[in-house]
């Protein structure tokens, strides 16, 4: 390439840069970004929002006027709306200012929300404060000269009142927690709340162990004298108030969680009195001192009590072994005698006697090893008579097969091994309770039957006597000889081992049927070659009858076709 070529080149190159720069740089820039707009369910949504805090802001005016000419009861009662109302403005305005802060961060314009709202939220902690101040002044303690019912009522206004101071505080939370969105500066009460918290817990803290020694010295005291009503009222008022201080320990446990506060041995405190199992129990250090605690107590309990007790677990355990033994030897006695010649008495209902004897023995001696612990046989027994009310109520089909159970047991319609046809249910009786039948069939299944259903339905007991008859039909051709087979059945039957000879076996014609002349043939045999008997029988039948010439007819029929004539 020339010298003048190149020049030109490097001049064209020049002036294409100097040209595409400010292109360039217009293509670069980024456009200007333009808001977001409400949507308009998100308009409607905060315009409900803004109605409803003017509708309570108004409420408050209207409130505030009466309050300016009232005294006595209507004055307090217009002060408890009036905190009312103010605590449930605080909420609403604290969940719209969430929701606009929300909308911000998604660049959508709400700038006009955003100014109302920091202004409102700016007078919050102050209206806060004088609300605290007032509930303050009508919480009063109630006082150990009032009735007991008086005295649970005070208590329950007490920590009404308490319940409300928690949820202003609750609500300066939620306000710390968006302040710092609105430009606001929250130190004060950051600082006012772990003051106020830290406070808070540990005077209910020492007011629920006051409480609980309360309820212990009552507990006493209504031991020793049980006949005073006005012990037991109070006893009952003292452990309503643990109840109730150790919920209001747990809320401010969970505001004091709110803000980042220490909670390990408030939590711990709960646990104890509550004996509810939560996840503070995971806690490794809740977990290590309420170990510690036990066994400290357990050590103390050991070291004091340790001896007599000892004495008295051994005192129990030679008495539950004397009464064990001497169950044995009454079991064994009682069915020695149902075992005599004299008693008729079935296996089942032997069983069930001795074994019901011999676990009343051992009831006996289990109660009166409990009263040796010092514990009282009274309400034990009066609970287990209302236990065992309820327990019968709700198991009314498995009593109706017990009740069935003991008619079985007292007619004795079977017993242990025999063959019976019951409840649609055909086999051996292998094992009974009060409550079921155990069967196993004919090809060895076990099938158990609710009582019940058994002692409802038709009961067959095929071996219960001690002979049976078998009942044979055998047809013959009608070309046959009768007589003839009548002869071969009668000399079969008078051969055959297990047939017996009084009753007498029988053979009759017993029909004149379609295809052939039938035998009724019933032998009698002994109930447990029943079966051996039938088949031997209907085998010796078929070979002598091939063999005498005798014919055993198929079933047969005579049709007869009438041919029409065409004219």
């Amino acid at each position: 390439m020339s010298l003048s070529a190149q020049i030109r080149s490097i001049i064209l190159i020049t002036c294409a840069s100097v040209l595409w720069w400010p292109v360039a740089s217009l293509l670069a820039q980024e456009p200007e970004s333009t808001p977001l707009q409400l949507s308009a369910e998100d308009e409607v949504a905060f315009e409900v929002m803004v109605a409803e805090i003017e509708l309570q802001q108004q409420d408050l005016v209207a409130i505030d006027e009466r309050l300016a000419t009232m005294e006595g009861p209507t004055a307090d009662i217009l002060t408890a709306r009036r905190d009312k109302v103010l605590t449930s403005m605080f909420d609403k305005t604290i969940r719209f200012a969430r929701a606009v802060a929300d909308q911000q961060d998604k660049g959508v314009d709400v700038a006009e929300f955003m100014d109302q709202l920091t202004e409102e939220l700016s007078v919050l902690p102050a209206e806060a404060y004088e609300a605290t101040e007032r509930i303050r002044m009508r919480v009063t303690f109630p006082t150990s000269d009032l009735p007991p019912s008086e005295f649970v009522v005070k208590d329950h206004e007490l920590f009404q009142g308490i319940e409300e101071l928690d949820a202003i505080n609750k609500a300066l939370i939620d306000y710390t927690q968006v302040a710092e969105r609105f430009d606001l500066d929250d130190s004060t009460e950051v600082e006012y709340l772990n003051e106020v918290l830290a406070n808070s817990a540990a005077n209910r803290s020492i007011f629920l162990e006051t409480a609980i020694n309360d309820v212990r010295m009552l507990r006493s005291a209504v031991a020793t004298l049980p006949d005073d009503t006005d012990l037991a009222a109070w006893h009952a008022a003292a452990e309503a108030r643990v109840a109730m201080t150790a919920a209001s320990l747990q809320d401010a446990i969970d505001l004091m969680i709110l803000i980042g506060l220490e909670t390990r041995q408030y939590r711990q405190q709960v646990l104890t009195v509550t004996g509810e199992i939560t996840t503070d129990i995971l806690d490794v250090g809740i977990a290590a001192n309420l170990v510690s605690e036990w066994s400290g107590a357990l050590w103390d309990l050991t070291a004091s009590e340790g001896p007599r007790l000892i004495f008295q677990l051994f005192l129990v355990a030679v008495i539950l072994l004397v009464f064990h033994q001497l169950a044995k030897l009454v079991q064994k006695g009682v069915e020695r005698a149902m075992n005599s010649s004299r008693n008729r008495m079935s296996y089942l209902l032997r069983r069930m006697v001795s074994s019901s004897i011999r676990n009343l023995v051992m009831i006996f001696g289990v109660l009166i090893g409990i009263s040796q612990l010092g514990i009282s046989l009274a309400p034990l027994l009066a609970g287990l008579g209302i236990a065992g009310f309820i327990i019968g109520f709700a198991l009314q089909d498995s009593l109706s097969n017990f009740a069935s159970g003991v008619m079985i047991l007292m007619y004795r319609p079977f017993d242990v091994g025999d063959v019976v046809d019951a409840a649609g249910v055909r086999g051996r009786v292998n094992h009974m309770s009060l409550v079921n039948t155990t069967f196993m069939t004919l090809d060895n299944q076990r099938l158990i039957v609710p009582n019940n259903m058994i002692w409802q339905s038709v009961i067959t007991n095929v071996t219960a006597q001690r002979t049976r008859r078998v009942d044979l039909l055998f047809g013959i051709s009608y070309s046959d000889d009768i007589e003839k087979a009548e002869s071969v059945l009668m000399d079969i039957l008078e051969k055959h081992e297990s047939v017996l000879d009084d009753p007498e076996p029988v053979v009759r014609v017993h029909e004149l049927g379609e295809s052939s002349v039938n035998f009724a043939v019933r032998p009698w045999v002994k109930t447990g070659d029943y079966w051996e008997t039938f088949w031997d029988l209907t085998r010796e039948v078929k070979l002598r009858f091939d063999k005498e010439g005798i014919s055993i007819p198929f079933p047969q029929r005579d049709v007869h076709v009438k041919e029409k004539k065409l004219t």
